[in-house]
């Protein structure tokens, strides 16, 4: 995949890129592992101190939560986050338009329609190592996502200067 980036004025073009469905999901059960794994351990921590001290069948108990519950949760972030609007145009291949206002993603696909998201519906920017994260407003874990490969300095220079002109 041939990947540029063009400065035309004030607006910069980032073409042919796209995110993988397995770094999307990856990165977005990070940031809610991240974020709520305490939930996650603890009932498996009292289960396992109460099979210690009361019965050892809370073993059973702290095994279903951790093989049958914890999945299950798991299951709806996908079916809640991962087929959000936001997952499809981050998956899609687009060329998205870093503008004043917006950010425009044209895709590729002529059945998806050209969408913008405005500046000041970016909460805040996540830079990892393999993706960027725009977190946007609404849910928690409602996100659009680049590759990082795409986002030089500049590009990401300009994502930071837009959003925070924005707020």
């Amino acid at each position: 995949m041939r990947l540029s980036v063009r400065i035309s004025g004030n607006n910069m073009r980032i073409e042919n890129c796209s995110v993988t469905a397995g770094a999307y999901m990856r990165h977005l059960c990070y940031t809610f592992l991240a974020d709520n794994w305490l939930w996650m351990v603890l009932p498996v921590a009292v289960c396992g101190v109460l099979a210690y001290w009361i019965d050892v069948r809370f073993v059973i108990v702290a095994l279903m939560v951790l093989f049958v519950v914890m999945p299950m949760i798991l299951s709806l972030l996908y079916f809640y986050y991962g087929l959000s609007p936001e997952a499809r145009w981050s998956i899609m291949e687009k060329t998205a338009t870093l503008g004043n206002e917006d950010l425009t993603l044209q895709f590729t696909d002529e059945r998806m329609k050209t969408h913008a998201i405005r500046w000041d519906d970016v909460r805040y920017i996540i830079e990892k190592k393999d993706v960027v994260m725009l977190m946007l407003k609404g849910s928690r874990y409602r996100c659009f996502m680049f590759p990082a490969s795409v986002v030089n300095p500049d590009v990401a220079q300009a994502l930071r200067q837009f959003v925070a002109q924005a707020h």
